[in-house]
């Protein structure tokens, strides 16, 4: 009985310690939950926002328990890894940067604009194409391969025997003051071109075109023979027939709409800047927001005219302009490198040569003279030397890229070894510095335009000739004196000039020899029956395979009979501000094809998801 007592009591004393024990515990949990609560009013008093501030914050952790803080850190750092996560793979992996509208091109042209108007622009007279260019619109117009496609049209049909066009005309077009354009603008504007009181530069090129109105939006023209190349002629700018119907031709020159525009095209005239002389200082474009085709991001295009590179050229160096059209050869090293500037090469559908006319001088009558003086020229140096590599060297008519075009062609290579022996087995021999035959000297004439690059090609050509004995006369030509002093009456005996081939390898114009006169482009008075058939075959033939193999046979004779040496085509360097973004042309026929697709350039970006 002792021993129960003494258990019992012993279990009551442990049972007594371990209550007081837990009651403690409890206890202080009780006054240390209290005591929080109590320092979270405090903290609550000491502030009347409801949002805690940045030092309440802080003092969080200190209200927490330690496993209330870890969970909060775990919390935390998932929800900035989740944050981190949707910014990029929403921000920097989905967007892109795409163009904005917005911004102004300022680009600087040499000389200044006489005619803007697609029908008295001429195209020696760059600001007028360029104006022209952007500010009217025909019934087609070129895409970056320099191939005519749809623009005012929105389809046209051809005739079996190819003599019969009929186009249909979009009918939301407008023109830049609101009228309509109709099949009625369009007889108009070739109608222009036709009567010859307008003198257009066009003539020759629509002569046995008949356009004819079939409805408001329709119009059908016949051709009196097939012409392969007749919708390259349909890229022409139409004129608004309710603005020009009053002018008299013989006056239209005169008129006011040829320096205050009103075309259907991308850009319209919003402000010209004249001096007190009439020579127009700048134009400035805007984008026509009623335009029929893609209406482009950039805002204004201001042009401003200079007299000359040099004056252009720091222009650019000073930021007064953002380009300009054109930077010559003896500029590009200066610009090359330029950090701030994109330099567009542009490959161009232009070759240049030496034209020999045998009428003038009898001794390029001689095929062993013609060959000697062609195996005397190094190419490579002069595309090294003058073009300082802006330009490939050249063997025939046809270019890369165009029809007929064959690398395999018969060559004049540099040998002038060769040279020397063929000139020898013709009976010419040494007298001094110079070849003599029956006691005639080998004596010729160059001629050429007064251009830097022409001028140095001509002396470096002077001094090859000069190596296998022949007597060189340099006969340099003011650019105002060459087309009706020099070109058109054919008075020179080599001339070395250049020739825009332009969008189809039509080669009529340059070696038929119905040409051979003024307008006609054949320099060297060329004269051969079977070329002249396969140059007439290949123009009224539309299929592609048959005009190509007529070109490459017609190229060959031409090799064979050398009327010209073909030296180089050189390339077009377009100097732009890297602020300028889009430009994606690589090859032009003319100057003012480096705005086509113009609407696609911008300056201003912005970022959103693609579709």
């Amino acid at each position: 009985m002792n021993t129960l007592i003494k258990l019992f009591l012993v279990l009551s004393q442990n049972l007594k310690s371990f209550v007081i024990f837990w009651w403690d515990k409890i206890r202080k949990k009780q006054k240390l939950a209290k005591h929080q609560n109590f320092d979270k009013k405090i903290v609550a008093n000491l502030s009347n926002k409801k949002i805690p501030t940045w030092k309440q914050f802080k003092r969080l952790s200190m209200s927490l328990t330690p496993f209330e803080n870890l969970a909060l850190k775990i919390l935390s750092g998932l929800i900035l890894f989740s944050l981190a996560f949707l910014v990029y793979f929403n921000y920097f992996q989905k967007l892109v940067e795409v163009p904005k509208n917005g911004g102004d091109f300022v680009e600087a042209l040499i000389g200044s604009p006489l005619y803007v108007n697609p029908i008295l622009a001429q195209s020696y007279i760059d600001a007028d194409m360029d104006l022209t260019r952007l500010i009217f619109s025909g019934l087609l117009k070129y895409n970056e391969n320099l191939e005519p496609v749809l623009d005012l049209a929105e389809k046209y049909e051809a005739s079996e025997d190819q003599k019969t066009y009929t186009f249909y005309l979009r009918q939301n077009a407008k023109w830049h003051d609101g009228e309509k354009v109709t099949a009625g603008d369009v007889v108009f504007t070739i109608n222009c071109i036709q009567n010859p009181d307008y003198k257009s530069p066009l003539w020759r090129s629509f002569v046995g075109v008949t356009a004819e109105k079939v409805d408001d939006y329709t119009v059908k023209f016949t051709l009196k023979e097939p012409y392969a190349a007749f919708l390259n002629l349909l890229t022409v700018g139409l004129l608004p027939q309710h603005l020009w119907y009053d002018f008299p031709a013989q006056s239209a020159r005169l008129a006011i709409y040829n320096q205050k525009p009103i075309g259907s095209g991308p850009f319209k005239l919003k402000s010209l800047i004249k001096e007190k002389s009439g020579i127009i200082k700048a134009y400035t474009l805007e984008k026509n927001n009623d335009y029929y085709g893609k209406i482009p991001y950039i805002n204004k295009i201001i042009f401003k005219f200079y007299p000359d590179y040099e004056n252009a050229i720091n222009a650019l160096t000073n930021k007064e302009v953002q380009s300009i059209s054109f930077l010559p050869k003896e500029y590009f090293s200066k610009y090359s490198n330029k950090r701030e500037i994109n330099l567009y090469n542009l490959g161009l559908s232009q070759y240049t040569a030496i034209f020999f006319n045998k009428k003038n001088n009898a001794l390029l009558d001689n095929d062993k003279i013609r060959q000697a003086l062609a195996l005397a020229i190094d190419k490579n140096k002069i595309i090294d030397d003058v073009l300082q590599n802006q330009g490939q060297i050249i063997d025939g008519p046809v270019l890369p890229g165009f029809l007929g075009y064959n690398k395999d062609i018969k060559k004049y290579e540099y040998n002038t070894q060769k040279a020397l022996e063929i000139l020898a087995a013709d009976g010419w021999t040494p007298d001094g510095e110079v070849l003599k035959k029956k006691g005639q000297e080998l004596k010729i004439a160059l001629t050429t335009v007064e251009q830097d690059e022409y001028i140095k090609v001509a002396t470096m050509i002077k001094d090859f000739w000069n190596v296998i004995g022949v007597n060189v006369e340099l006969q340099i030509i003011s650019q105002s004196a060459m087309e009706n002093d020099i070109i058109n009456p054919r008075n020179y005996q080599a001339l070395l000039y250049g020739e825009i081939i332009g969008y189809d390898p039509d080669l009529f114009s340059f070696w038929h020899s119905s040409q051979r006169e003024s307008p006609g482009a054949n320099l060297s008075n060329y004269i051969n029956k079977k070329v002249d058939q396969l140059l007439e075959e290949a123009r009224i033939n539309s299929d592609i395979k048959i005009r190509d193999q007529k070109y490459q046979e017609m190229q060959n004779l031409l090799i064979d009979d050398l009327p010209a040496i073909f030296l180089y085509s050189p390339t077009y360097a377009y100097p732009v501000s890297k602020e300028i973004k889009g430009i994606t042309i690589k090859r032009i026929a003319t100057p003012s094809d480096r705005f086509i697709n113009i609407e696609n350039w911008f300056i201003k970006t912005k970022k959103e998801y693609p579709n």
